[in-house]
């Protein structure tokens, strides 16, 4: 694009009048498509009718804008649908009007493929958009170019990959197997099949024997039909002066007995580091995982994922090399050892927090002090956004051991060193070490396999040793809690004492914090404070509703009624109404809106019982002063026994009639200018269903 002869050339004026106009030019091979708005120049859009490359001149910078955007026809402005809807072609007529001459001579200039005739903005924008597509695909080709040009350099395999592999995972052994289907043993070192093996009764599983064919010893499964040995691995190689790489692998070692089988051993390569040594590049590494075509460094479609793995140690001289000038340089010495020693580490992991010099410190203190299972469990303590040590269990700063280990007892630290122990047995001695409580061998492994730590166990050592306490959640388990974790009885423990703290019981005797039948006292703990929760919410209720209770008290006599099937019960306080529409699955009880009509003796809430079963929720029934009923719902909002219920009620409704005094027509007069208000409501509001609900209820007194 010919930016500053176009910049000094002067823009052709339109002739005719308009707010939007276009006049065009010829510079060279660059056409020239000057927009005015008002008579004004808004831009200049070019587009060279050659290779179709197009820019926008406005306010004095150029733009990589394409044609619509140059005439002012953003997306912003009219929403993702906008380019394919009528707005767009409203707008297009409105801006687009070029001559009919310079129209013409647009599309002589612009030659696009189509199987439709364009206009000259359609056209324009046609060949603009493939431009854009073909440079989008010459940019693609050139990217695959250079990660092809990069995995090219990656260097092959050693030699003895294939029997480091086998070392690694199956310390080279070979096996013999049964066939489940025609029950013959079969060997992996030679193939060969048997049908009897003398020293097979004698051999234990996994132990080495003679093959009877090859003479080989192998390992005897006896156990299993097959051997599947999975895991990962990681190949660091130097490339150049300027690149490294460092690479991750899936590797197995399989053996399915059949006759002329032996032992395969395959390995899948995942993901490619490649780590940078000049300064001018921007990222430490870059990641390549596998694709469906080889390695790229785009996306990660198969969700590729670097794990722990074990690091190959036939290269130990060429990790230095490796990682020399690269941010990892401070792993030069420690992976090479980590390697030899066939640790199984995050490598990835670590590699990460090279730039943090206390973490290196700290991985090279346990790898000298051979706390191997900590060391694992660290190698994974990095955060990949601060690329930080976010390890919680050891302190990076301390400058002794005790101070990283946060233990004052040397002992105990020994002691981790000894046992190989974990993160586990670290956090225990520590809360040993703080709380002076010794704990012994079989207590740890316990600890470690019931998956226990120090805030498991808070509540229940605040009575109990570490010790009584073991041995009491021991006992829990065999006789009451069959079957269940440790962690659900201390779950159920602590949820006891809870109880037991709210009931205001002495917490210090043992005879509480200790129950012989710890289910057996949590259940009955349950149950007194479910009893006493419903005094509690029925003093709750009736603080809030006072004045509604009031004049449930006063109504009583008046609305209680007792006929041959059935009996009307004016509840004593609010909070049985609560309950029976929780005992219903219906609204009563739910919403304080019958409360405020209960305290305004607008309606009234009644229930309706089973002479047979007076205390069985049945029917609630919301009755005005005058005995008109509004609502009457069964479970579930339902009406059962319909027919021999709506008799009853008109009889009931004939008996409040005649207990009905001159403050009750007042009450009922109230009432029923309420409900009409309401109804009027309900059908501006066109709410159907709770009309359609309410005239199906609806009864007036008679």
């Amino acid at each position: 694009m010919k930016k500053k002869m176009i910049e000094k050339t002067a823009p052709n004026k339109p002739r005719g009048r308009g707010t939007w106009q276009q006049t065009i030019q010829e510079i060279e091979n660059i056409l020239v498509i000057n927009i005015w708005e008002c008579g004004k120049l808004y831009a200049r859009h070019c587009i060279n009718t050659e290779t179709h490359d197009f820019a926008t001149w406005k306010s004095g910078q150029w733009y990589g804008t394409k044609v619509e955007h140059a005439i002012g026809m953003e997306t912003w402005q009219y929403g993702d649908n906008y380019w394919h809807g009528e707005s767009y072609d409203k707008t297009k007529e409105e801006r687009w009007n070029p001559s009919q001459k310079d129209e013409k001579r647009i599309l002589e200039l612009i030659n696009v493929k189509t199987w439709r005739k364009l206009d000259s903005l359609e056209t324009i924008t046609q060949a603009e958009g493939d431009r854009m597509r073909n440079e989008r695909a010459e940019k693609e080709q050139r990217r695959k170019g250079r990660v092809e040009k990069m995995m090219d350099k990656v260097p092959t395999l050693p030699k003895d990959w294939k029997e480091w592999i086998d070392k690694t995972l199956c310390n080279g052994d070979d096996f013999m197997v049964k066939n489940k289907d025609t029950k013959d043993w079969h060997c992996s070192a030679c193939g060969g099949t048997i049908r009897d093996i003398p020293e097979e009764k004698k051999a234990k599983d996994n132990e080495k024997i003679p093959c009877p064919l090859c003479g080989k010893l192998v390992r005897i499964r006896k156990r299993k039909r097959s051997v599947e040995i999975h895991d990962r691995a990681h190949l660091i190689q130097p490339i150049d002066d300027e690149y490294s790489v460092a690479r991750y692998f899936e590797i197995s070692v399989n053996f399915v007995p059949h006759q002329g089988n032996l032992k395969e051993i395959d390995w899948e390569e995942d993901a490619r580091l490649i780590l940078t040594k000049s300064p001018k590049e921007k990222r430490a590494c870059i990641i390549y995982s596998r694709q469906w075509e080889g390695f790229d460094c785009k996306s990660n479609p198969g969700n590729v994922r670097i794990r722990s793995c074990y690091l190959y140690d036939g290269n130990t001289d060429e990790i230095p090399e490796a990682f020399k000038n690269t941010e990892y340089e401070p792993w030069s010495r420690l992976f090479p050892q980590y390697a030899k020693a066939r640790l199984h580490l995050d490598y990835n992991c670590m590699m990460v927090g090279s730039r943090d010099e206390r973490y290196v410190s700290l991985m090279e203190m346990l790898f000298r002090g051979r706390y191997w299972t900590l060391l694992a469990t660290e190698s994974q303590n990095i955060s990949f956004w601060s690329y930080e040590y976010c390890g919680s269990r050891l302190n990076i700063n301390g400058e002794t051991i005790e101070e990283v280990f946060q233990i004052k007892d040397k002992q105990k630290i020994n002691r981790i060193r000894d046992r190989n122990g974990g993160e586990s047995m670290l956090t225990w001695l520590q809360w040993s070490d703080e709380e002076g409580e010794k704990l012994s061998d079989d207590q740890l492994k316990w600890l470690e396999r019931s998956k226990l730590w120090p805030y498991n166990m808070a509540r229940i050592t605040e009575h109990m040793t570490m010790a009584q306490a073991i041995n009491y959640l021991k006992r829990q388990q065999a006789e009451s809690y069959q079957g269940r974790s440790i962690g659900t009885i201390l779950e159920q423990y602590s949820d006891y004492m809870n109880m037991c703290m709210k009931l205001k019981k002495h917490c210090d005797d043992e005879m509480v914090y200790k129950p012989r039948e710890l289910k057996r006292r949590h259940d009955e703990a349950a149950a007194e404070i479910a009893a006493r929760e419903a005094k509690i919410q029925a003093a709750e209720y009736s603080k809030k509703y006072k004045e509604a209770e009031k004049v449930l008290k006063k109504i009583r006599k008046k609305f209680e009624y007792a006929g041959e099937s059935f009996l009307i019960v004016v509840p004593r306080k609010i909070v049985d109404i609560v309950k029976e529409g929780r005992a219903l699955h219906h609204c009563a009880g739910a919403t304080d809106r019958y409360f405020d009509r209960i305290k305004q003796n607008e309606t009234y809430i009644c229930f309706l019982r089973k002479k047979e079963a007076p205390e069985l929720p049945f029917y609630t029934i919301e009755v005005e002063p005058g005995g008109t009923i509004r609502q009457h719902r069964g479970m579930f909002d339902e009406e059962p026994e319909i027919e021999t219920v709506k008799p009853f009620l008109q009889e009931w409704q004939k008996e409040i009639k005649k207990r009905m005094k001159e403050e009750d027509h007042k009450l009922a007069a109230v009432s029923k200018k309420k409900r009409e208000a309401n109804i009027e409501e309900l059908k501006a509001k066109k709410n159907t269903r709770v009309l359609e609900g309410l005239m199906e209820d609806f009864m007036e007194a008679m």
